[in-house]
């Protein structure tokens, strides 16, 4: 009942619009069908040709058995079958779950077990991983999966069948005949998020059409994105910033062109700026960081890039002038969550603003406030947690946390981010209320890690926390007591064998006699940090 109330009310505010995600691109894809819609290193795909192939595999998945609310795991690369296949799946209603593409074993189980999927869709090479092969080798019964798809290799039948995903179409394909289903209502689910969250157990975003398909939009007009903007995706699709603020879908909705890269590395990411004469693209510091530096000897002609949009963590304001310089592109800062809201700094920000802050909210629907432990909003200046509510907050969690208390009693979204507003109404984000590791653009629950840390033999306590790291951003440092030697290759080969995802593999592992706690008793992250630095500077 709740969740009815807040569309309607956006409904009657004009901010949505009452049609699905398919609808609105099927309209684009009308309206520009002989444009670029798609460059991948699968195909290239016109507007008339993508709706030509979403329409053919949706008829394909409905032939082989899927239908209408269907749960399917999606773990593919940036491609031009990625996105066919959420847009085919989601015209007939089934719901993708857009997994990463470090995901292993043990977050396919756990995600299994929430959302019983009867269908996977995967690669059999996400940089030199088998996606597939890994569902393969699963228990059937545990993971309720009774219909594979894969992008490449031979097809099998089986308890579990796998079928190649079918062939991406050219202009020559004759049209397909109108599908035997109607396509998703506006207020329907049309694919699920992951959030990296704080707790072991992955946290389920259901967004819906009309609402993501809005926050899509506005992130673009925010953007400058428009019919001649080529948008590069690096960072995988899987996440939201790169797949809808504005990313992907955004600028594909306005009618330009994605083009899909399988890796953020400078060399392939600066290949594809050139080859397609790209626009625009977005990226974390991070990656910010590895493409500043090999601008200093790499011979890259960027010439056509305009703006680049930098979220996931803070930027530091030095390297942003310095990649401002060394590309001729502007710097746009965000920050958002796959549950909500979405700010942007504007395009004609002062630089102290653009380098400085994260901007703005990107709605005039949306309603962002700080405020303090008891929740009293702060004034400016003053640091608290970001609370907020808008016409694409999300509705709430799926399954096992669906009933977690993220909301305020007067509808507000907890971000569990810590920030505060300048004088002028810019956010500028501080860190987490609850701990959390920004590594490479991917968060690290430190809770997790010592979880899995102690299912190891021999390690009897474990804490693990974040350090400043020039290449990662932070990276992942373990604390361990142990009853014998223990190094981060054990670890990392003890990861693998329960099927943890690399990601969450500590960059360092420190073997202590006790771990320092405080007068209470609780682990003193101050003493490990002052502790891990001084290891760091023995070693270095």
């Amino acid at each position: 009942m709740r969740a009815q109330k807040i569309l309607d009310a956006y409904e009657a505010s004009g901010h949505l619009r009452r049609r699905s995600l398919c609808e609105e691109l099927h309209e684009v894809c009308l309206r520009h069908s002989e444009r670029r819609a798609v460059v991948a290193p699968d195909a290239e795909l016109s507007y008339r040709q993508l709706d030509l192939t979403i329409a053919h595999w949706a008829r394909a998945f409905l032939e082989a058995g899927l239908s209408g609310g269907d749960q399917v795991l999606v773990q593919l690369p940036n491609s031009a079958a990625y996105l066919v296949s959420l847009f085919a799946l989601m015209r007939i209603g089934a719901v993708p779950t857009l997994m990463l593409p470090s995901h292993r074993h043990s977050e396919l189980v756990r995600l299994a077990r929430q959302l019983r999927p009867v269908a996977y869709i995967g690669g059999r090479d996400q940089l030199g991983f088998d996606c597939v092969a890994m569902v393969e080798e699963a228990d059937p019964q545990e993971l309720g999966i009774r219909l594979l798809y894969a992008d490449a290799g031979p097809e099998h039948a089986g308890p579990v069948p796998c079928h190649r995903l079918p062939p991406l179409p050219g202009t020559a394909d004759p049209e397909p005949p109108p599908l035997p289903v109607a396509g998703p209502g506006h207020r329907d689910v049309a694919l699920n998020l992951l959030s990296g969250g704080t707790t072991s157990e992955p946290k389920i975003i259901p967004r819906v059409h009309e609402a993501y398909a809005y926050n899509a939009r506005v992130a673009a007009l925010r953007c400058g994105i428009g019919p001649d903007s080529v948008y590069l995706a690096v960072l995988s699709s899987s996440h939201d910033f790169p797949l809808a603020q504005p990313g992907v879908l955004g600028t594909l909705l306005c009618g330009g062109t994605a083009v899909m890269c399988a890796s953020a590395a400078f060399d392939e990411a600066f290949a594809a700026i050139e080859a397609n004469r790209v626009t625009v693209t977005a990226i974390v510091p991070a990656v910010a960081q590895l493409w500043n530096e090999a601008l200093e000897w790499y011979p890259a002609q960027l010439s056509s890039l305009r703006q680049i949009l930098i979220g996931a963590a803070r930027l530091d304001a030095e390297l942003g002038r310095s990649l401002m310089a060394r590309t001729g592109a502007l710097i746009q800062q965000g920050y958002g969550l796959g549950e909500g809201i979405t700010t942007f700094t504007r395009l004609d920000d002062p630089e102290p603003v653009a380098l400085g802050t994260q901007g703005t909210p990107i709605s005039d629907g949306d309603v962002l406030r700080i405020v303090d432990p008891q929740g009293r909003q702060l004034p400016a200046g003053v640091a608290g947690e970001i609370i907020e509510k808008g016409p694409y907050t999300f509705l709430g969690y799926y399954g096992a946390h669906a009933d977690d208390d993220c909301f305020t009693a007067d509808g507000f979204l907890r971000t569990g981010d810590l920030g505060y507003l300048d004088a002028d109404g810019n956010l500028v984000v501080c860190g987490r209320v609850v701990e959390q590791i920004n590594r490479l653009g991917e968060n690290v629950s430190p809770r997790e890690i010592e979880h899995f840390l102690g299912l190891i033999g021999g390690v009897r306590e474990a804490a693990v926390l974040g350090a400043p790291d020039e290449e990662l951003g932070e990276r992942t440092v373990a604390v361990v007591v142990t009853d014998g030697p223990l190094d981060r290759r054990r670890v990392m080969k003890d990861f693998e064998e329960r099927g943890i995802a690399r990601y969450k593999v500590p960059d360092e592992v420190i073997v202590v006699d006790a771990i320092p706690r405080t007068n209470i008793g609780k682990v003193d992250k101050n003493a490990l940090r002052a502790m891990t630095q001084q290891q760091t500077e023995r070693t270095d």
